[in-house]
């Protein structure tokens, strides 16, 4: 397509965009800044160039002591959609408020100023809420770190591989894992009616809002088109902070939420388990550089919400090494905590495994020594689930030679096979790559041997698919895999 063509064709789109939001309804987007003078701009046009015309931004600068504030007042001056507003400052929580106040729309949503919005996914899920008449809209995130986006955490997408409309937080528990402000959109009566507010201090606290909101929608809709990049700042205050401040800020938000969702168990006990599979663990990786006090943190903290979890899930569902480590923590046994963590008790695939009476079991640091039942080591479904990558992809005149790494983490290969799924090419796979390799965070290496594989995709020619889908067995072990085909 020429130029002028895809020029033609842009100003089509821009036609029907107009059109489809002839009658739409206003959409408030409240953007809180401080110190953020290098980044608003950026985060402001993003709001303005994505397909959803009828918004107004309603910007409050928190007492930034860089230019933010000039920078904000000049792109208002320029575009009249947006509307500035300047406090003294009294942390993001306030600005939020400040900025709800002031807002008109007959809906809401968030962006944090060194964030930035997608082109289309407010306008899915604007056209969604009008569909379902939902109270609030969770939409997909994504995660820019430099200039590089990438997509958020696997559980993330797997919320959004399963979007709905019109559902209630009893049908799709699964959603309380999107708990950052941005990538929600709330019908503003709602919001008013139930007076939600984000607190002031916010460490961890944005969880609160969200599940809230979320127990008290009449329904919700749920996303799949992604609508908000989430840039990760080494100062973020939801990022990092190894300090038992830190620790007791995140518990405490934890036991504020679960005692919303009090109410709905289904909702709590899908809580619990979420937090004991991410969050939770997130806090126990940083022991690898923290100090005493953090660690009398978690002894305190962790082995109370260990002691809330339905008792089946939080056997298979979460991993080996964390049900070890709690168990350390409700033993209060310290020293026993920092010989596991030094030992890279944390990293499971640098440990031999095996069969236990108790079941396929992870030898970790303390196996047979720690005061710990069996069935804490032992390896949950997920842990030994198929993986594969395609390392690489080169042209043999129409045939594509694919480099393919495929294995069962934590477990020994004896004599696997691989197949492949194809849409009727020729396929030749020969078990004569590297072995996948997995890297400790200290550097220590296990080699997965039998893992490497060439496939040969025949006469494939300018048709190359995008990814590859293999089917992994070895013995009775099988596991079906698909992984992207690098360009």
């Amino acid at each position: 397509m020429t130029n002028s063509g895809r020029r033609a064709r842009a100003a089509v789109g821009a036609v029907r965009r107009r059109w489809r939001n002839r009658d739409s309804p206003l959409l408030s987007v409240v953007v809180p800044v401080y110190n953020a003078a290098d980044l608003v701009e950026e985060s402001l046009q993003s709001v303005l160039d994505q397909q959803y015309r009828n918004v107004e931004i309603v910007v409050v600068d928190d007492g930034s002591t860089d230019d933010s504030l000039a920078v904000v007042q000049a792109f208002a001056a320029r575009n009249p959609q947006v509307t500035v507003l300047s406090q003294p400052n009294g942390g993001v929580g306030v600005a939020r408020r400040t900025g709800t106040d002031a807002a008109t729309g007959e809906y809401l949503t968030f962006v944090d100023s060194d964030d930035t919005v997608t082109r289309s996914g407010i306008q899915v899920a604007m056209d969604g809420l009008r569909r379902s008449g939902s109270d609030v809209a969770v939409m997909p995130y994504q995660r820019r770190e430099g200039d590089v986006v990438r997509p958020a955490a696997p559980w993330i997408r797997a919320v959004h591989a399963r979007p709905a409309e019109g559902v209630t937080l009893a049908e799709r528990p699964d959603v309380l894992v999107s708990a950052i402000p941005g990538g929600k959109i709330f019908r503003r009566a709602f919001w008013d009616e139930h007076g939600f507010v984000y607190p002031t201090v916010l460490l961890a606290g944005d969880q609160r809002v969200a599940a809230e909101a979320f127990l008290r929608a009449r329904t919700l809709d749920i996303t799949s088109v992604p609508a908000y990049t989430w840039r990760r700042m080494e100062t973020s205050i939801s990022q990092g902070h190894v300090t038992a401040a830190a620790v007791h800020a995140r518990h405490d938000a934890m036991d504020a939420v679960l005692e919303i969702l009090a109410p709905l168990p289904v909702a709590r006990d899908e809580r619990i388990l979420q937090y004991l599979r991410h969050n939770v663990p997130n806090s126990l990786l940083k022991l690898e550089r923290a100090d005493d006090a953090y660690l009398d943190a978690l002894v305190e903290r962790v082995p109370q919400i260990v002691a809330a979890a339905p008792p089946d899930r939080y056997a298979t569902e979460v991993p080996a090494q964390y049900r070890v480590l709690h168990a350390l923590l409700a033993a209060g046994d310290r020293a026993a905590v920092w010989r596991f963590v030094r030992a890279e008790g944390m990293q499971p695939e640098m440990h031999p495994s095996g069969p236990e009476p108790a079941g396929l079991t992870v030898h970790l640091p303390g196996w047979g020594v720690d005061d710990v039942r069996p069935e804490a080591y032992v390896l949950t479904a997920e842990q030994t689930a198929a993986r594969a990558v395609v390392r690489s992809a080169r042209r043999d005149g129409p045939d594509l030679v694919l480099d393919v790494a495929a294995w069962f983490p934590n477990l020994e290969l004896d004599g696997p096979s691989l197949s492949v799924k194809t849409d009727g090419d020729l396929v030749d796979v020969v078990p004569d790559g590297e072995p996948h390799v997995a890297t400790s965070r200290q550097g220590a290496q296990r080699r997965y041997a039998r893992s490497g594989w060439t496939v040969t995709l025949r006469g494939v020619g300018r048709r190359a698919p995008r990814t590859l889908t293999v089917t992994l067995q070895d013995g009775d072990r099988t596991g079906t895999v698909t992984a992207p085909i690098p360009r």
